[in-house]
């Protein structure tokens, strides 16, 4: 009999992040025997308290973004009073002891098909906290983070077909490069991992039989798929992974959200192979920045002109590019301003779309404590007049409001220190903020009000 209920907390009907929990639960042999799983699209005490009354276990789950973590802030602390709660996603990893201070029972800090197999085994009484890899706990004043042990990706079924999840089949995990605004390659599970081409055509079988025929790929460099090297694509990885899928029916989309690409892997061979295997018609090439200066800053490793010419290559092929750019960049002065303008002209020319980003300092970065700045005005302007030609896409003016909220969560709790400690430098920019979440968050009022 299922003696233990993890509810799933999703957001805004978005189930599919939790398929690897139930994968990894089902190869465990937990789901469906001592274990089940269960979702909630809005607060999940209702449900948490009926399987309370039947005499279950209750384990309630969070996956936290940092934009996600402001908008479910208060409720996550009213069910961490009452249940046991578990919180993974890029929040819990960059800034895990900021969940555990508001009683967040476990912060899954690495890869979460283990630690979730752990934590199960812990709380039916199997295993202790401590022994369950890739968490962080608290004890007693202490933040605690248990041994790291990544996964192997072939090990687990990327859906759920018990929960009819079926999200885009995670292809690659970790990076290789360190951009200092990513948080892919600053958190616990960071170093590069590939699915096999056979595990990925079972995946892609199984969508099919599902009527999922459009497959698409989560990997933070889609063009990387097989490489062994930092900038070195590897074509033939590439085709045996589309052909694999084209085999079993499926539609593969690669290059294309989510598993937009870097200029350096859009070559000849890689396009090659494109246009005769995946079914997208865009490709997603990441610049962020006309100025080479902020580029480096940002370590991105490759100049404007390497990237303006991929972008020209892919267009070559047939390809509509699609542009990201990263409006606020630390170290954007005028200069890079009206440098990265100028490649919005060029780009606008040869009808590439723009996806249009504002820079968020995200928590485990290295320009997480970098403020953020309003949008520069010289930007509005171009957006006005780019407006009507279609070419433009992109959060960027939510994110600009996001961003010094997210900032300031962490300048409320930068590290895990023995007591909150906000950032003294930062109370006047963050007051609002502040006095707006010490009514939620507890433990961090007396802190607050000695500053």
């Amino acid at each position: 009999m299922e003696r233990l209920v993890f509810v799933a907390r999703s957001v805004y009907g978005a189930r599919n992040a939790f398929a690897f929990i139930a994968s990894a639960l089902k190869r465990a042999g937990l789901l469906g025997s001592r274990v089940r799983l269960v979702f909630s699209d809005d607060n999940p005490l209702g449900v948490a308290r009926k399987f309370r009354e039947r005499g279950r276990r209750v384990v309630v789950l969070y996956g936290l973004s940092s934009p996600v973590f402001l908008g479910l802030m208060e409720e996550v602390v009213r069910v961490a009073e009452e249940f046991p709660v578990v919180a993974g996603g890029p929040h819990a990893e960059g800034a895990y002891w900021q969940l555990l201070r508001l009683g967040v029972y476990a912060a899954v800090v690495g890869d979460g098909e283990n630690a979730v197999v752990g934590l199960a085994e812990h709380f039916l009484g199997e295993r202790g906290l401590g022994d369950v890899p890739n968490i962080a706990y608290r004890e007693g004043d202490l933040f605690r983070v248990t041994r790291v042990e990544l996964v192997s990706l072939d090990d687990y079924e990327p859906f759920s077909r018990e929960h009819g999840l079926y999200p885009p089949i995670e292809i690659m995990r970790g990076c290789f490069y360190q951009c200092r605004f990513c948080q892919v390659p600053w958190l616990f599970k960071a170093r590069v991992r590939f699915r096999s081409v056979v595990s990925v055509v079972e995946a892609a079988r199984a969508y099919v039989a599902a009527g999922k025929e459009r497959i698409r790929f989560i990997a933070p460099i889609g063009l990387a798929y097989g490489s062994e090297r930092p900038g070195e694509p590897n074509p033939g990885a590439i085709e045996e992974l589309l052909k694999g899928v084209r085999s079993v029916g499926g539609k593969p989309y690669l290059g294309t959200f989510p598993s937009e690409t870097r200029p350096e892997y859009v070559t000849r061979g890689t396009l090659r192979v494109l246009r005769r295997y995946a079914a997208n018609k865009r490709l997603a090439i990441g610049l962020q920045s006309g100025s080479n200066r902020v580029l480096e800053m940002s370590n991105r490793g490759h100049s404007v002109e390497e990237a303006m010419e991929a972008i020209r290559l892919a267009r070559r092929y047939g390809y509509r590019p699609v542009v990201d750019l990263l409006f606020g960049l630390p170290g954007e002065d005028e200069e890079a301003v009206e440098q990265t303008i100028s490649v919005m002209n060029e780009l606008a020319a040869m009808k590439a779309q723009m996806r249009l980003h504002a820079f968020i300092p995200l928590p485990g970065t290295p320009f997480a404590r970098v403020r953020p700045r309003p949008i520069h005005p010289r930007y509005r302007e171009t957006i006005r007049r780019l407006l009507g030609t279609g070419l433009l896409e992109g959060d960027w003016e939510e994110q600009e409001e996001l961003a010094p909220r997210i900032y300031c969560l962490t300048a409320l709790d930068p590290a895990p220190t023995r007591e909150p400690a906000p950032s003294i430098g930062d109370r006047e920019y963050c007051r609002e903020y502040w006095a707006e979440w010490s009514r939620v968050l507890r433990p961090y009022q007396d802190a607050l009000q000695q500053g």
